[in-house]
Order: C-alpha cells, then structure tokens, then sequence
C-alpha cells in the first residue's frame, strides 16, 4: 500500500512538472534555449552543452535553482514522464553553477557536462535539466520549473527495432465533405534507442495523380525505446495562403460554400504514408483512402446549372421564334429600305 502511495505521489508530481514544463521553453519568467538537445557520445567521454536562459521579467530580478530528473514514455502522445533519477542519465548530468541570477531582461548561459560512465549500455538515454524557482530542487518539489530535454545517444551496437502499427484518417473516418482531412499513424519502437521517423504522406486522386504531400513529422517527434507513439496531421489547402476564405469556415450553409470553392477537392483519393527512420536509412509505408464529398458546394451548382438551363432554354425557344418569324416577312429591322 505505501508503495502504491509513493509510485501515485510520482506521476501526480510529474503531471504537476510536465504543467509547468513547456517545451518552447518558457515557464514563469524565463526563456530557455535550446528547448531539445540531441547528442551522442562513447562510454567513458565528456559531452558539454551550453544552455541559454534569458529572464523576460523587465522589473523583477529572479533566482532558479538546477535539478535534474531522468524521463520515459508516457502513453502514445510523447508526452514525457518525470522519474527521480537514482541511475542514468539524470546522475551523469552536471552544471557549472547549482543555481542563477538573472537580472530583468538579462542573458547567462551555463555549461553543461554529461560524463557518460564506461560501462554506459549503448543506446537511449533521457533525462531533463530543470531550471525552477523552488531551492529544494526534489522532482517531487512544489513550484514553477522550466527545462532542456536531453536526449543521449551512447555509441556501440544500437539495436533498431520495431516500425510503422497503423495509418489511417482519424477515426478510419471514410466520407468528408470539406478539406481537412485529418491522418494519425502509430510507430512502435522495440530497439534501445530513440528513433525519429522521417517522411512525407503523398495524396492522389482517382487517377492517381499526385495532387498534395503533408509533412509526417512537422514537430520532429521522436520515438522512445519500448513505447508506441501516435503522430497526428492534417492536409489543408490552408497551410498555402493566408487568405481569410482559406480558414476554418463558420457553421452556415453559404459559409461552407465558400470554403469548399477556395479548398476544393472531390472525389476519391489515395493517401501513401513513406517513412524513412535509423542508421539504415530503412523504409516503411502504408497507404489507405477516403471521399471527399462537398455537398453543399454540389448542391449551389447544381441549382446554377439548372437555372441557367431553364433560362437558355427559354432564350433559345425566343431566339427561334424570332428567327422563324423574320424569315416570313413578319419582323422589320432598321436596315429595311422600307424604314427609309
């Protein structure tokens, strides 16, 4: 029971953490840059970082107080979970300062140091820097904390593992009738490393003809090992321009209209996720399809064309009765001599 106490102590902390942990950087009155560092190093070396912190306050002058924590996959959103650091990376880490002073507006960048230890596995390692305004400086500790992720890769025999579970539209939804259509596709990772899939989704329509491609990784996600990540994107005529009648349209009926006409796309078309990802240089893809259907857009033309039927048909019917009139004598023109 005390353990279950303590493990519930951890992840409710942590989500507290991750609250106040925003990975622009920017918690309370500080910036931090970078808000990711991606190393690698050999067992037994020293790898330094600078990490840059700027306080946005233009009155107060502030303290932050530098703690550390180790971080693993928490679900399929690639939010991180803060774990204490008792081994690993989150002990390997070290500052030249345990804490700073920023005056209002001002810029300090403090050195780090990894001291990756000679019996290192090769592999995955990841741990976070915090820089918070709590002296305690306990991952479990109440108070504002921002931070660096680092990600670590030791060299040696890296194994990759695993690859693409799924793609399909959101929800494996069929029939849209407007632009976005919304993809999510999951990657598993059985390897000891962090693996970053790279690639595009490329649309065709019926024809297969290429017509659109979305970016499969816009945020640079990265895929911890022994843990499936869920990557979410949109195809959007939107992201082109930033015309007013290219964003998200209001509820009425016309209102739809217009956003079909300026993002138009009908029929049937073909999405093929290609993935690259590892070392290697290896390929995964999976491809599925859907409709797109823009019905009130449909319905408007519809009636247009109808209309302007009708209306040619009575036209024309005039234009015949005029011409078949003129021919027997029955209608004078200004050009008749008899008009002089």
């Amino acid at each position: 029971m005390k353990i279950n106490k303590i493990k519930c102590s951890l992840i409710v902390s942590s989500l507290t953490l991750f609250a106040f942990f925003v990975f622009y950087g920017n918690a309370a009155a500080l910036t931090i840059s970078p808000a990711r560092i991606e190393v690698s190093g050999d067992p037994g070396t020293t790898v330094t970082k600078d990490i840059t912190l700027f306080n946005d306050s233009k009155t107060a002058e502030e303290k932050f107080y530098v703690s550390y924590s180790n971080f693993e996959a928490q679900g399929e959103t690639g939010s991180p979970l803060f774990v204490e650091p008792k081994s690993d990376l989150g002990t390997w880490m070290k500052t030249d300062v345990s804490s700073i002073v920023l005056a209002p507006n001002e810029t300090k960048t403090v050195s780090l140091k990894i001291s990756i230890p000679k019996d290192a596995y090769a592999g995955g390692h990841f741990a976070v820097v915090f820089f918070g305004d709590n002296p305690s400086g306990g991952q479990i500790s109440v108070g504002a904390k921002t931070g660096t992720l680092i990600l670590l890769s030791v060299n040696g025999d890296v194994l990759e593992a695993g690859g693409l579970v799924s793609f399909n539209t959101l929800n494996h939804k069929l029939f849209y009738n407007s632009l976005p259509v919304s993809f999510e596709y999951r990657w598993k990772n059985d390897g000891n490393d962090r693996v970053k899939p790279e690639g595009n989704i490329s649309i065709h329509d019926m024809l297969y003809i290429p017509v659109d491609h979305v970016d499969a990784n816009s945020v640079s996600g990265n895929v911890l090992p022994h843990s499936t990540r869920l990557f979410n994107m949109d195809w959007s005529k939107a992201k082109i321009s930033d015309d007013s009648k290219l964003k998200t349209p209001d509820n009425s009926f016309f209102g739809r209209v217009s956003y079909q006409w300026h993002n138009f796309a009908m029929g049937l078309y073909i999405a093929n996720l290609d993935l690259t990802y590892g070392s290697a240089i290896n390929h995964s893809s999976k491809h599925t399809f859907f409709f797109v259907l823009p019905w009130q857009l449909m319905l408007i033309m519809l009636i247009i064309l109808t209309a302007v039927f009708f209306v040619g048909k009575i036209i024309l019917k005039k234009y015949n009765k005029y011409i078949i009139e003129k021919a027997r004598g029955g209608i004078s023109t200004p050009s008749d001599p008899s008009h002089v």
